[in-house]
């Protein structure tokens, strides 16, 4: 095969150039991950010349395209695409869309220390900012969930920026896709922040800016939510209509709490529309509040479980092949008070709610109900060794504890030792990690649990478990049979997973 020639190889990278150009253009029609990350690799592996192309797209006005030069660049030799975006970014010369995506890639996907000053010489921010939303509601028009995107890339830039786009949106007409954007950043852990998009929704004349002010005054932290409930008196006040439709019938599912302290709380609406509603998947976990959300505001009603009475439940079976999970057709109002007593929780750390749940969450709280809790039961007359047998019930199966601590008793165990060996374990754990926190914790959970089972009408198992939260107050951990069964099924569990190599 004869040597290539110089004009040969010209136009083989001016092909190979045009070609990549394309590629990467293509990401910007890709909604699926996995194929956005496949599509990436793909580029990626050009090199110098995948880096010109990602250099050449950074012009970009698409969020959807920019997130797939993210996953180029973090597939990238880091030594050469992290000094060629810093110098986009700091080269004048550039656009301002062009030096905003450079910053964008460097600080969400390249976990790079990104300079507050860079943002000092665009040349028109104002410009910048209204042109983010045009983006954003033309996006939205087509995906409502577009909003994830454009905020999960926002969240990672400097505050400014959030206020720079707050400052601009009472620049355009009305539109419910901006109230869904002053909605969502008025829950945002940052109090300037949400209190300057309270205030945007305050002024904006609309029923879905009213509504967005019911929902918030029951899902953001007392200050927040008091300037909430007076912007929503102020738009009543001046004239402004609630909505005409009837408000959503839904429906909550509640799981039992698990030993860790985590609960799944599940939104239903059928909508209207034939085959189509709305869901909403919480995760509550203690201590962390609402730890993760999911859902969707099209949802196909064939693949929800059908409505049942009050009281009900359900064995569902996860797709995924993991264990089937009790789920339990609860009254709304109680779901609502669980998800309430799961902000406060975020709220003490700081943490803000996930961002799905602060986009669907007037699916909860649009009627601007509040939660209620159901009345606790009085504790059960048993014995200590009887209330341990309380862990035998199928909604106390996930109920062991683990530790490290437990992990290494087991390690210890696991080289051969008789019965007294392992009671002298299990007491020394409950004496020496089974602290006031740990304890503490596992009343609260038990006191959960009788409500669940309150309501799923089992009030004798109910009973119990306001019984052993009672007796966790009132004895040590090493003297109460619940704690040394709770361990040493811990310490069985434990030995499973080291003997199965997990």
């Amino acid at each position: 095969m004869p040597p290539m020639s110089d004009n040969s190889r010209v136009l083989t990278g001016f092909m190979e150039r045009r070609a990549l150009g394309a590629a990467v253009a293509e990401l910007a029609e890709i909604t699926d991950p996995e194929l956005i990350a496949k599509r990436a690799q793909e580029i990626a592996q050009h090199g110098s010349t995948a880096l010109a192309a990602l250099l050449a797209a950074l012009e970009t006005d698409d969020p959807q395209l920019r997130g797939g030069l993210g996953q180029i660049a973090k597939r990238l030799d880091r030594d050469l695409v992290v000094p060629a975006l810093q110098q986009a970014a700091r080269t004048r010369e550039r656009s301002d869309h062009a030096r905003l995506t450079a910053l964008t890639i460097l600080d969400r996907f390249l976990g790079e220390t990104v300079d507050d000053s860079m943002l000092g010489g665009l040349q028109d921010p104002d410009g910048v900012a209204l042109q983010s939303l045009h983006e954003l509601t033309r996006a939205m028009t087509d995906d409502p969930l577009a909003i994830l995107e454009y905020l999960g890339q926002l969240m990672e830039q400097p505050p400014e920026v959030a206020h720079m786009i707050l400052d601009a949106v009472p620049q355009l007409p009305p539109d419910p896709n901006l109230v869904t954007l002053l909605r969502m950043l008025a829950q945002d852990e940052n109090g300037a922040i949400a209190q300057k998009a309270i205030d945007r929704l305050s002024r904006t004349r609309s029923t879905e800016a009213l509504q967005a002010l019911t929902s918030l005054a029951l899902t953001v932290p007392p200050t927040a939510a008091a300037l909430a409930a007076r912007g929503h008196r102020k738009l009543r006040l001046s004239g402004v209509p609630d909505a005409t439709d009837p408000h959503p019938q839904i429906r909550a599912l509640l799981s039992p709490i698990d030993g860790a302290g985590g609960q799944v709380i599940w939104f239903i609406e059928h909508s209207a529309v034939q085959d189509i509603g709305q869901s909403l998947t919480l995760i509550a976990r203690d201590p962390d509040g609402l730890a993760f959300a999911w859902g969707s505001p099209t949802t196909l009603t064939g693949s929800l479980p059908p409505a049942r009475p009050e009281g009900s439940v359900y064995s569902l079976a996860p797709e995924d092949g993991s264990p089937a999970l009790l789920m339990l057709e609860a009254p709304v109002a109680v779901a609502r008070f669980v998800v309430q007593q799961a902000l406060k929780l975020n709220w003490a750390t700081g943490t803000p709610p996930p961002l799905d749940y602060r986009l669907l969450n007037p699916l909860i709280w649009a009627g601007g109900d509040a939660g209620e809790a159901p009345q606790l039961p009085a504790p059960a007359d048993r014995t200590p060794h009887e209330l341990a047998a309380l862990l035998d019930h199928p909604a106390f199966a996930t109920w062991f504890w683990q530790s490290e601590a437990v992990l290494a008793a087991a390690k210890r165990l696991r080289l051969g030792s008789s019965g007294a060996a392992r009671t002298t374990e299990i007491t020394a754990l409950a004496t020496t990690h089974f602290g006031p926190s740990v304890r503490k914790g596992y009343q609260q959970r038990l006191e959960g649990m009788a409500r669940w089972l309150s309501l799923a009408d089992q009030t004798t198992t109910a009973e119990m478990a306001m019984a052993a939260a009672a007796h966790l107050a009132s004895c040590t951990p090493a003297e109460s049979p619940f704690v040394r069964r709770l361990i040493g099924i811990g310490l069985d569990v434990a030995q499973v997973n080291l003997q199965s190599g997990r």
